[in-house]
């Protein structure tokens, strides 16, 4: 027993120098990684995934500085919470500038509506889209459903609470479900808008390429699927592993080749299509249920004529998303197209055609406070149009369904 003792002790001591060891390598490996990684983004900074805290569309703000620290802060510490069926939702934060609140309809992002509106007969009106809705990149009081609020009730059409059901990541497939949610509670809205356009273009037509699909396909179904990359998918956050993939995907960009014309017209073609037929569903929904429905495709700058701003022409330019940018453009084509044709959505991509003021923040097209304000004079102009024109030459306001 004693000499099967001695015989063990090298091993044991080899073994955890090997460990010890690697460890040290990692940390270092790690480290180095960090480094350079923070070199390459200090160099080519417009290769970061957002450098939204850097456009001139926050000059003048005193508010610019504090609210950047906590809406990073919020990028870095949430992931988002498990819903059923629609996989994830919004997760409660509160801070100065940005909260979501627990309510009945769930954790919603916070609206600036009239100070006792909830208390008046009025109409409840609920909003659906992505994180361009949401209010990424904004106050509480500078999002698009707290900006159409404020339009809307200035209107005369008496008290309308807006609610904002954004959340980051969503295409209308998912907001679809979420209204049905709803309105299995037993809640009536009187209006719902519906505002998408970027991450359907996005999701239908470049990753996963697939209109029924939802945003980070291939990350969750590995996860869910319990697979090898799945597993491991929390060395994401590793520099190392994102070193590696910054230089496979330079090495992508430039030797892979875009899907082509005829894929990307055939890809287009059907995220509208898809889109359409959750518009259509979404309708019939209306019918049965009392409630107005209104929908907008909302602007990129991949798409109409704005004169951009220096800054934007940054993000617009860049190398890394030239190919993204181009797939986008022709999905809008279609859309401006069908919305000609079909009637069953407005498309914006052209509202800023004459605005010379920075309104895009980012790559993924979330607008700075003045840009959702335009955007929000629009739907409530369109909204309040066709409220009067149905009290005119048909039914009154109180037809539509009212709290």
């Amino acid at each position: 027993m004693r000499v099967w003792r001695v015989g063990l002790r090298p091993f044991i001591a080899f073994f955890g120098y090997a460990v010890i060891s690697l460890i040290i390598v990692s940390l270092l490996v790690e480290f180095g990684a960090f480094v350079l990684l923070s070199a390459y983004h200090w160099a080519w900074p417009d290769t970061q995934d957002n450098f939204a805290d850097t456009s001139p569309a926050y000059d003048g703000y005193p508010w610019t500085s504090e609210f950047w620290k906590e809406e990073k802060s919020r990028w870095k510490s949430q992931h988002g919470s498990y819903e059923p069926f629609r996989i994830w939702g919004v997760a409660p934060w509160h801070s100065k500038y940005i909260n979501t609140d627990e309510s009945p309809n769930g954790t919603l992002r916070r609206t600036a509506n009239p100070v006792g509106c909830e208390k008046q007969p009025g109409i409840d009106v609920w909003m659906f889209g992505g994180s361009t809705l949401y209010g990424t990149g904004v106050p509480d009081w500078a999002t698009l459903p707290s900006f159409v609020s404020r339009d809307l009730n200035s209107a005369g059409l008496g008290c309308m609470e807006v609610t904002n059901f954004g959340a980051e990541g969503y295409v209308t497939n998912q907001e679809v479900m979420l209204l049905i949610e709803q309105l299995k509670t037993g809640r009536r809205p009187g209006i719902v808008v519906f505002y998408d356009g970027v991450n359907d273009s996005f999701a239908g037509a470049i990753s996963p390429g697939v209109p029924s699909a939802h945003m980070s396909l291939a990350t969750i179904k590995a996860r869910v699927e319990g697979s090898l990359a799945g597993r491991i998918d929390f060395l994401r956050t590793s520099s190392a592993l994102q070193l590696a993939m910054t230089a496979v995907n330079s090495l992508r960009r430039s030797n892979a080749a875009e899907p082509g014309a005829e894929e990307t017209r055939s890809r287009a073609a059907a995220t509208l299509d898809n889109y359409e037929a959750n518009l259509h569903i979404v309708r019939i929904l209306g019918e049965a249920y009392g409630f107005r429905v209104f929908c907008f495709w909302q602007p990129a700058f991949v798409y109409g004529h704005k004169p951009l701003d220096p800054f934007e022409v940054r993000i617009a330019g860049n190398e890394a998303t030239k190919g993204t940018f181009h797939i986008l453009t022709i999905v809008y084509q279609h859309a401006e197209r069908r919305a000609q044709t079909d009637g069953e959505f407005m498309f914006l991509g052209n509202i800023f055609d004459s605005v010379k003021e920075p309104v895009y923040i980012d790559k993924w097209m979330h607008l700075s406070p003045l840009g959702n304000q335009f955007v929000a004079r629009s739907v409530a102009e369109y909204v309040e149009g066709s409220l009067k024109a149905q009290n005119e030459h048909s039914k009154p306001y109180a037809d539509v369904a009212s709290r």
